[in-house]
């Protein structure tokens, strides 16, 4: 693969929703420099080297997916990897994304004892740096703290750029919610949203996974989205 070939590197892996993973629809909250800083690598305006972190469910491969999309709206040529797929996925791909204007790689944390992938990595991001190309790699615990074994490329990522995705607050929860919900074509009412963010944990990995299940269950059942229908799937 090579960057004349396509403007999207061809990686075959479903993206869930991607056509709706814009940097537009991201709620910054309290990241509105952190998106800025994203449009600006999705425009290829500068190079930039961005290792960016925060817990599960704060949107971290929304944002990697919507700077892909972004820059191939615009002709760039990007690629992302999920490494949450390591398994689905060739070290070998690697190889031929030096001269890409993005790479973005997804769930850092999943190559963890992985000394090959640490290696190719670390590879890539001399390649790319050395290119003046960009990459953003994304993960759920800081630099410093990341157990990766290979210690250049443990170095190498407080090297750039470094940023925490700030979690949101319970009324920008709501509203995520609502937004999620009406891009899976449906409708959550205040009322159930309220009830959930009572009944269960509020951290958006597990808001998230309600709503996955409310998503499936209602189409399924073919019922409306109702305060003791949720209270079903909760239980």
């Amino acid at each position: 693969m090579t960057s004349a070939s396509s403007s999207v590197a061809q990686i075959p892996f479903q993206f869930e929703n991607n056509q709706q993973h814009d940097l537009d629809t991201f709620l910054q909250g309290e990241n509105k420099t952190l998106l800025h800083l994203l449009k600006s690598i999705a425009s290829n305006e500068k190079p930039h080297c961005l290792y960016l972190w925060g817990v599960q469910g704060t949107g971290k491969t929304h944002l990697l997916q919507a700077v892909c999309k972004q820059a191939s709206e615009s002709n760039l040529h990007v690629a992302y990897i999920p490494l949450k797929q390591l398994d689905e996925i060739s070290i070998e791909m690697l190889h031929d994304l030096g001269d890409l204007d993005i790479v973005c790689i997804d769930d850092l944390e999943c190559i963890s004892g992985h000394l090959e992938w640490q290696q190719g990595l670390t590879w890539l991001y001399n390649e790319l740096r050395d290119n003046k190309r960009s990459l953003v790699i994304s993960a759920n615990i800081s630099p410093a703290n990341i157990p990766l074994e290979v210690n250049d490329l443990k170095s190498r990522l407080s090297w750039d750029q470094v940023c925490k995705i700030k979690t949101p607050s319970d009324e920008l929860k709501i509203q995520i919610l609502k937004q999620k919900a009406k891009l899976r074509s449906f409708e959550l009412s205040d009322d159930v949203i309220e009830f959930i963010i009572r009944r269960v944990d509020r951290d958006m990995a597990t808001l998230m996974s309600i709503l996955d299940k409310i998503d499936h269950a209602s189409l399924a059942a073919k019922r409306k989205i109702t305060i003791p229908f949720v209270k079903e799937l909760i239980n």
